[in-house]
């Protein structure tokens, strides 16, 4: 069934986290030391974690694309805890978070991969600055014209009998600030998956199960803990 509203891609999201929590529960059954899984059964788990991962965003982008005025609760999601909610950039996860995980969770980095990886963290910090700076401005045009100046004449005057021309402006700019809002999220999406992308390139298949299955305790953590928090305050 295609995702044609956040309403929808609420639904999806649901199942889609019952299936990651069944592969963080599987990464973190995996023996620590001495493995009982070949290399090649490590790898087909990191792919497949990975493909899990990549179908989350695939989803959100079609669900984006035909959201219409839905489309500005993908940048603070109902379907997220609030705790959750506390460390969205952009609408998700910040990609240099991924470098802080790698430092609490992998201990076995040679000097050439962390070489590599620093590489792609300094990358990384310049595109999410990029980012941020198109960001700012988007939130910034919300309060400036031109889609503030036919809110404040309509509020006025007041609407009158074939005056459109207003009406006409203010969705005219809304249009163009959610498809920039649009636009903002797929290149933000884009470099939360470039950049875990890069990193697993780097580690071998047994750092990158601790690393995915880091993030992945990390965010059930902080989803668990919200959850029962608007448990307690309802």
């Amino acid at each position: 069934m295609p995702i044609t509203s956040s309403k929808t891609f609420g639904t999806f999201f649901n199942d889609w986290l019952r299936r990651h929590r069944q592969f963080v529960q599987q990464l973190a059954h995996l023996p620590d030391g001495t493995t009982c899984v070949t290399p090649v059964e490590e790898e087909t788990l990191v792919a497949n974690f990975l493909s899990h991962c990549l179908q989350y965003y695939q989803e959100k982008s079609a669900a984006m694309s035909v959201a219409g005025d839905d489309v500005f609760e993908f940048f603070s999601p109902p379907w997220f805890s609030s705790y959750e909610k506390l460390i969205l950039w952009i609408g998700g996860f910040k990609p240099g978070m991924v470098f802080k995980l790698i430092t609490t969770s992998v201990n076995d980095l040679t000097c050439q991969q962390k070489d590599q990886l620093d590489n792609i963290r300094s990358e990384t910090k310049r595109r999410e600055k990029d980012l941020m700076g198109t960001f700012a401005l988007l939130q910034q045009s919300v309060g400036d014209p031109p889609l503030m100046v036919p809110f404040k004449r309509i509020g006025a005057l007041g609407f009158r009998d074939g005056e459109t021309s207003e009406q006409l402006e203010i969705e005219e700019a809304m249009e163009v600030l959610k498809r920039e809002m649009k636009e903002t999220m797929k290149n933000a999406d884009q470099l939360r998956c470039v950049t875990v992308g890069k990193v697993v390139e780097v580690l071998n298949p047994p750092q990158a199960i601790k690393l995915l299955r880091a993030a992945g305790e990390f965010y059930f953590r902080l989803r668990d803990l919200g959850e029962e928090v608007e448990t307690v305050l309802l």
